[in-house]
This record gives structure tokens, sequence and C-alpha cells, in this order.
């Protein structure tokens, strides 16, 4: 018996299997969701579903990160924009205190409430926090800027005296404040030779004979030239004849007589009892029982007398004849002489007159009182000390007060004082004064009773006048006298009981009249004799050659010339080599003639000696005349004497030659020397600088510093110097410098740019005392000068008078040195990824008040930006210049709104990068579920197939099982 396989079913069952699992297949995705079970599902689909799925998680932290981070950075700009609102009121406070307006105990009282927003604004930069994480302190290091240490003294900055400019001449000299010889390698503004040794300043004369021109026909010598050519003048005479009057027709007559300074009245009288009046002086001649010719005697006499020294009196018969004994004065003989303004005689009378009658002025004395003077007065006590004055290097007296004066005083009862009863006050300091009080009853104020001459005031009344140089003060039936003026004068001041009388002159006082003197005659027979000159001949110039012009400029220029009858000095400057040396006056008050005004001159077509000539004339005015040839050129010019006559001859002109204490900075002869080119000079003068000294005080000096560029962001340079060193710094940038000619220009008028004030300008506007600076750009030279255009060393006015005056060396010597200071910032990461590009860090900016000013805390502090000063608010406020200057608080705000601007784009940033998370992480997530969630439909369907092929599976293998089992059923 075979039992074979029942293949049917087999293949049935295999059939089930396989439907099976797709049942259980497509059940497990719908129950999960997923189509993707294990990697058996889908081993490359599993493995790139998880990669995305770890990327959407990734960003969604991102998002949270992001939004944490916008979070605290609106935190930041919160408490930054209260900083900046803070700062806004600190300016407005700040403007309000530079008002003067505000006294300085106003200013204080702003400064407490400044100081207060500053410590405002730094505790919000210390406690702004978001998690408890610092927001507004620094953790990193940004930037390194350059700053400054401003120390109690002196020192050398380290090779800044390597340039060699100025010759080592001295090693050391002079001394500093406490006794010290000061070393470095110096050389004078002055020499041995100078008018004073070492004093720089000189004023020489020179002989005429070195002049262009000169006048070879004066007599010359090394101090003067003389004029000549004057001859003698011819006097005035006046006659006074008596001829044809009698004894009594001369009986109170009278004349006067003219002379240069004033008038003198003579009069002619038989009885010197008589009053005579007049507006000058009136002298009385006795002429009784004189005849004619005795009378003329007596004038001469009398004349010879009081004018001597102007006239000579002669006698002939009954005439005298005054001759002028002054015809070579310093007026004109012809004009003067024979006016009728100087020197002349004439008739006059003299008018009576009487005095005014006095004012009837009388009143009881305030009874019971007496008299009696002020008391209590003191005068201010004081003393002196020697003090130099800053501005001007001298020491002088300064009068310390110990004790204030006192205002004498005396105080009286008014019970008892009957009505119309007065008193009489008198002062004496500082003039003599009288007035008259009567007191009445009631309380009527101060009045001016005219008529009877005095005041009267009411006893109740309450108030008070000043009469006679006292307060009269009444209140409460108590009158006060306080003397107007403090001091121990004020106990001169009395009250004298009642009011004295004082009555009309019964009989007025009469003046005697005269009548005028006959027979004067002035002949005005004066004459001018010839003029004294002195002839400048510039016969060698008669042309418009220029080159002729700038040789008579040259030759001139730096002279000065003078007239032994005036002291003005006229000085030639030439303007044209401005701002060098030549163009700057050397004599102290001279009237200076610009030379450069030639050459116009000779272009225009006008001759050199004819331009030249022109320039003294209009200077001179009419003592000054041109000399012209036989052709009617002016090839010179004349100096006329004072006055005609022979007193021109001992009159001279004198010649000099200034100069100033000076010295000469020569750059180009420097460079050339050193092999220095164009193109190297900003680094060789980079760090470099010189230094030169006052000749009357030894703390004082001024530093010229060359850098070869400033950056913008260092920290402001202090201001040198300390309260007992006067040190100034002028810092030179030269990093543009082309050439020597550009330093020198850079140096001396700046470059509008990165200097936009030169030295010069500088000097004039910060340097309170006396050097200048002058430059040649030609020859590549600036000259450093004193301005006091006189001698200092031997000056008792001036007690720091140093060794050798003034002096120069290499090197800056400053109590500013510099240092660095760090910027602060908070490095904050706010999202940081595996990608780099998408990394968002943020850096806030330290925002504590050192940050926002740009200082260095120990070289600086907030007391250095208050409002105590004016300096101190300008520096706050900032300058219109020159140089304009931004003020400390516009950078502050700068500073934050620049804080603030970054924050705020960073959180813009934020926003955007949020956005775009949100963006790739929709996008990803779309993209997984394509590749791993279940089709929840194609699941279905799958299922309800799997579980029909299922179903049908089972049915059919029952029915193949059954057919199997009939068979075996008939074996049994």
């Amino acid at each position: 018996m075979g039992i074979v396989n029942n293949i049917s079913s087999n293949m049935i069952l295999g059939e089930l299997h396989k439907n099976t699992k797709k049942k259980d297949k497509a059940s497990a995705q719908l129950a999960l969701g997923e189509k993707i079970r294990n990697a058996g599902d889908d081993a490359s689909g599993l493995a790139i579903s998880e990669r995305m799925r770890v990327r959407i998680r990734a960003l969604g932290q991102d998002e949270a990160n992001v939004k944490n981070g916008a979070s605290m950075l609106r935190t930041a700009e919160g408490a930054i924009q209260s900083q900046i609102n803070l700062l806004r009121t600190i300016k407005a406070k700040v403007i309000d205190a530079h008002n003067d307006t505000n006294t300085d105990v106003d200013r204080a009282i702003i400064q407490k409430e400044i100081s207060q927003y500053y410590d405002e604004i730094n505790d919000i930069a210390a406690e702004t926090t978001f998690n408890k994480k610092l927001l507004l302190l620094g953790n990193t290091v940004q930037e390194t800027v350059k700053s400054w240490v401003v120390l109690d003294h002196a020192e050398l900055v380290e090779d800044s005296d390597s340039l060699d400019l100025i010759p080592n001449i001295f090693d050391t000299l002079d001394h500093d404040k406490y006794g010290n010889p000061l070393v470095g390698s110096f050389d004078t503004f002055g020499s041995a030779s100078d008018n004073v040794p070492y004093d720089g300043y000189n004023l020489k004369t020179v002989s005429a004979t070195t002049i262009t021109g000169y006048d070879t026909a004066a007599t010359t010598t090394a101090t003067e030239s003389k004029l000549h050519g004057g001859s003698e003048n011819t006097p005035n005479t006046i006659d006074i004849d008596l001829t044809g009057l009698n004894n009594a027709g001369l009986d109170n007559t009278s004349f006067y007589v003219r002379y240069r300074y004033g008038t003198i009245t003579y009069v002619l009288t038989t009885d010197t009892s008589k009053n005579y009046k007049n507006s000058g002086n009136a002298y009385e001649i006795n002429i009784s029982g004189m005849t004619n010719s005795q009378v003329a005697s007596a004038i001469a006499t009398k004349i010879s007398s009081d004018l001597g020294s102007y006239y000579k009196a002669e006698v002939s018969g009954e005439k005298v004849t005054l001759t002028t004994k002054a015809p070579d004065s310093t007026y004109d003989n012809k004009t003067y002489y024979n006016s009728t303004s100087y020197y002349n005689v004439a008739g006059t009378t003299l008018l009576g007159g009487d005095y005014n009658a006095g004012v009837n002025r009388t009143a009881a004395p305030a009874t019971g009182w007496g008299n009696f003077r002020l008391s209590g007065g003191a005068d201010e006590v004081g003393h002196y000390v020697p003090w130099t004055n800053p501005e001007t290097d001298q020491t002088e007296q300064k009068y310390v007060k110990d004790k204030d004066a006192v205002q004498a005083t005396a105080s009286k009862s008014l019970s008892g004082v009957p009505s119309g009863s007065g008193i009489t006050l008198s002062s004496s300091y500082p003039s003599y004064s009288t007035a008259y009080l009567v007191f009445v009853d009631g309380n009527s104020g101060f009045q001016n009773d005219t008529a009877n001459g005095y005041w009267t005031v009411g006893k109740d009344y309450s108030g008070s006048r000043s009469l006679a140089g006292m307060t009269v003060k009444l209140s409460g039936g108590t009158v006060t006298f306080t003397s107007n003026y403090a001091g121990a004068s004020g106990n001169s001041y009395g009250i004298t009981d009642s009011v004295a009388g004082s009555t009309a002159t019964s009989t007025p006082d009469y003046y005697t009249a005269t009548s005028s003197l006959s027979g004067i005659t002035n002949h005005k027979n004066a004459a001018d004799g010839d003029t004294a000159h002195w002839d400048w001949d510039l016969s060698g110039y008669n042309t418009s050659d220029a080159n002729k012009a700038e040789e008579l400029i040259e030759s001139m220029v730096g002279k000065a010339f003078s007239r032994s009858y005036n002291s003005t000095n006229y000085e030639f400057i030439d303007s044209g080599k401005a701002p060098a040396l030549e163009s700057i006056s050397k004599i102290n008050g001279s009237n200076t003639i610009d030379l450069n005004s030639i050459r116009a001159s000779v272009e225009s077509g006008k001759t050199v000696s004819e331009a030249f000539a022109n320039l003294i004339t209009s200077k001179l005015g009419s003592s000054a005349t041109p000399i012209k040839n036989g052709a009617d050129e002016i090839t010179g010019v004349q100096i006329n004497a004072s006055q005609p006559g022979t007193v021109g001859n001992n009159q001279s002109v004198i010649f000099k030659e200034g100069g100033l204490r000076s010295y000469t900075v020569d750059f180009a002869s420097a460079f050339n020397s050193k092999g220095v080119s164009d193109g190297d000079i900003a680094s060789a003068l980079d760090g470099k600088g010189i230094r030169f000294y006052c000749a009357t005080d030894s703390a004082q000096w001024v530093n010229v510093q060359f850098v070869n560029g400033i950056n913008p962001e260092d920290d402001d340079r202090p201001t040198s110097g300390t309260e007992s060193l006067d040190i100034k710094t002028f810092v030179v940038d030269v990093s543009d410098v082309t050439d020597v000619k550009s330093l020198v220009k850079t140096i001396y008028e700046g470059d509008g740019n990165k200097n936009p004030q030169g030295l010069e300008d500088w000097l004039t506007n910060n340097y309170r005392h006396f050097f200048h600076v002058a430059a040649d750009y030609e020859n590549g030279s600036i000259t450093i000068y004193d301005s006091r255009r006189y001698t200092v060393l031997n000056d008792s006015r001036y007690l720091d008078r140093q060794e050798k005056g003034a002096k120069i060396a290499d090197g800056v010597l400053d109590n500013v040195v510099q240092d660095k200071r760090y910027v602060y910032v908070n490095d904050l990461v706010i999202h940081h990824t595996d990608r780099s590009s998408a990394n968002i860090h943020v850096r806030i900016p330290q925002t504590t008040m050192d940050h926002i000013f740009g200082y260095k805390v120990g070289s600086y502090s907030l007391d250095d930006y208050s409002v105590l000063t004016s300096e101190k608010r300008e520096k706050l406020l900032g300058t219109d210049g020159p140089p304009k200057v931004e003020g400390t608080l516009d950078k502050g705000l700068q500073y934050l709104i620049d804080a603030n601007t970054l924050i705020g784009a960073q959180i813009v940033h934020m926003e955007h990068a949020e956005a775009n998370i949100i963006t790739d992480q929709e996008s990803t997530m779309a993209a997984e579920s394509v590749i791993r969630d279940a089709d929840m439909a194609k699941s279905s369907l799958e299922l309800a197939t799997a579980q029909i092929l299922s179903q049908a599976g089972q049915a059919m293998l029952s029915q193949s099982n059954q057919n199997s089992s009939n068979i075996l059923s008939l074996l049994q």
C-alpha cells in the first residue's frame, strides 16, 4: 500500500502562508502607521528615514535656541536703550551747566545728579542678566587700542630723541624746580654776543654806510648819520609903543603876552590895592609917577623876568620891542611865530563881577545831643606776597586780605528831640561833604527844603537816605548813622548839634575893570631858513627790473630807521615771504613798512626807486619828499628835519636791526645729511620730536611730537602737564607728508585733514605765553620765536630767569606716556550646529562708563568728566574749533547706539533664521514621511486582499484535505 503526498494541498498551503504573511504585514503597517518597520522592509529606505529623523529633531532644537537667543538680545537691547536715555539726560544737564547763568554752586548740584546717572549706567551694565547670564559685561577682548597714562612727573619718551635735529651744544643746562640740572642735548636761542648774553633778543644800531643808497654827504658814525643843509631862521618881532599915551591914559590898562604854553596878563595900574580878576594869570605893573619911557622899561623888565626864555625885550624910548628867541624850536617858524596863536601880544579887558549871595540857613539844636563822632570804623587788614603771574611769568606783589574793613557807626534816640531842631552832618573821606538835617513831627520821609537849605525828616519815619557820605536810618524812634565807606576814616565823620546860620553877603565883592592897551603891533616878519635833510640815493634802482626789486628788498628787509627827534622806529618787513621770519616785525612798537608792495608797483610799470620812495613818503608824510633827476624821474627820497633852520643840522637818521629770541630748525639740511629721502620722511619722524623751553620759566616747555598715522579708534590723548609742570604737547601726523615742503607746511598751518590745526594756530590758542612759529616752505625750515620784543634775562620782574635763556632739545619730555586699553565684548553662542554657515554668534559690546567714554580705568576716572570747569564741560560737549573736536558725550551716545544697532540686526537675523529652520524642518518631515510612513489606503487594501486570499486558501486547503481523508477512509 502506498501513501502518496497530497500535492495540491501543499500548494494551497504555501499560498495560504504567503497570504497570511501579507495580511500580517499590512496589519502591522496599519497598526504602526509605517510602511518600513525594520531594515527587512526596506534597508536603504530605513537608513535614509533615520537620518532625516535626526535632522528633524535637531531643527526643532535649533528653533528653540533661536527663540531663546532673540529673547536674550531683546533684554540686552532694552538695557542699552535705558543707558542711551540716561546719557541723553546727562547731555541736557551738561548743556544746562555750561550756561553762565549758573553759578559754581549750581554746577556742583548738577554734577551730583550727573554722578548718580553715571552710577546708574554702570549698574545697568553690571546687573543686566538673562537666565543668570551677564549680558553687558565683556568676556572677550575684541581689540586693543592705544591709550595713555598720566604721570605726576615728566619722562623722556623712548627713542624720541634720536632725530638729531638739534646739535649737542650743552649736555646739561639750567635746572628743574628742585634745583637739579636739566639733562639733554641742548642748544640755546641766544648766544654770548647778544646785547644781554644768551638772552636771544637784540636791537642793535648799524652804521648807515651798510644801508643801500645811504647819504654820502652826511656826517656818519657807527651810531648815527647827521642831517645837513639847514640855515638860519628869521625871528618874529612885536612892538609895544606907548608914544602919545600919558600916564593917566595908561592907568587900568591891560595886555596879554602869549607864549607856547599859555598866556600871562599884565595890568598897568597906579593903585595896587585894586582887585583884578582874569581867567589866566594877572600880574600888576605899578606905574605910579612914571613917564612913558619908564613904563616901557618896567614892561620890558617884567616880561624878561617872566618870559625871558621866549622873548628878548628891548626898549627904545617909549617903545618896547619883543623878539622871539626860539625860532629853531619844534614849531615851524614862519607858520607859528607869525600867527596870533603863539608868541604874540595883544590888549585885553578884565571885566568886574561879584560872588553869589549866601543862603540863610538856621535851625535850633537837637537838644541834649551835643557834638559827637562815629566810631568803630576799621581799615581792611591784609598783606602782600610774591606771586608769579601765569600769563606773563612775571613776579608781582599779590594782595591777600586778612580782615574786611568795618564801617563806623553811631546811634541816637529821637525821644525828646523838639520838632524843628536840627543837626549838621560832615564827612572828610573820600571828599569833604556837609549836609543839614532838621527833625519834624510825623512820619514824613526825607525832603529837601531848598528854600532854607536843609533836609527834613519825620521823627516817626522808617527808612534811610545817604547824606554827607553816611547813611542816615530812622527806625523805631532811633536814628543810626553809618559811614558809606568802610575804614577807620569813618571815625572822623561828625555830627554837630544844630544847623549853623549862614546869611547873605550884604555888599558883593566886585572886581576892577580894565581897558585894552593900545599901540601893540605884531610885525609877523619871521621867515624860515633852509630845512636840513638826509638824502636816500636810489638812482641805481631807476629801473622796472623785477630782479633789481628783489635785490633792494633783500638788502632792506629786517632793517629799521628812526630820526633823533622822533622815537618811532620804521621797520622794513616783507609780507611776500610770509610765513617766514622776514614777514614778522622784530622791534617793539615799530611802524612797519612792507616792502612787498614794491613788487606790485614795479609790475605795474613804476621804477624800483619810485616805488621805494612812495613807501617812505606814505609813512613819513611831509617830512619826506621824493628826489628827482633832470628827467623828472624819482630816484630817491629825502628825509627832512622836523623844522626849518640850523637846528635840523643836529638831527640825525639812525639805522637799526632787530633780532627776535628765535631758533631755526632746518629739516631739509638734517634730512640731506642723514640721507632721508622724501618717501622715508614719515617713517623717519615716527615717534620722534623736539621740545623748547621758556626763557623765564624752568617748568614750562613745548613738545612737538611726530607720528606716522593716528588710529581713529585710539583714545583721545590727555592734556599734558601737571600743577607744577606747564607742559604743552603738539602732535603732528606726518603720514601724508610727501616732501620737506609739505612737512613744514603741515607743521606750521596743518593740512586740513589729519592735522586740522597747525603749530602757529595751536600756540596762539593753547599756549598762554610767548612762543610763536614762522616757516620757510621753500628752504624746509621752521623758526620758533619768543614774541617778547625786549630782553628778559636782565629783567627783575622775572624771578625764574634761565641760565642761558630759552633752549631747545631733541626728544619729547612728557608726563603723558603711551599705554594700551582693551575693548571687551560679551561673546555669546546663540546657535551652533554641524554646519558653520548656520551658526549664530553675537558680540555684545561692554557698556560700562569706561567703554562708553573710552578711557582706561586708572588713567582717567569719571571725575574727569564733570561740569565743574569750562574745560571739562567743553570736553563733554565738544568744540567747533579750530580744530573741531567731537564731544565725549556724543561719542558715548554713538557707541551705545552702535551696540543697539548690532543687537537689533542680530534679532532680525534670528527671526529670519527661525523662519528658515521651520521651513527646513517641514520639508524634511514631508520627505521622511514619504519614505517611512504607511499609505493607509493602500495598506488597508492589501490587508483586505490578503484576508480574502487567506480565507480562500483555507477553504481550498480544507477541500483538498477532505479529498485525502475520503481515500484513507476506504482503507479502513
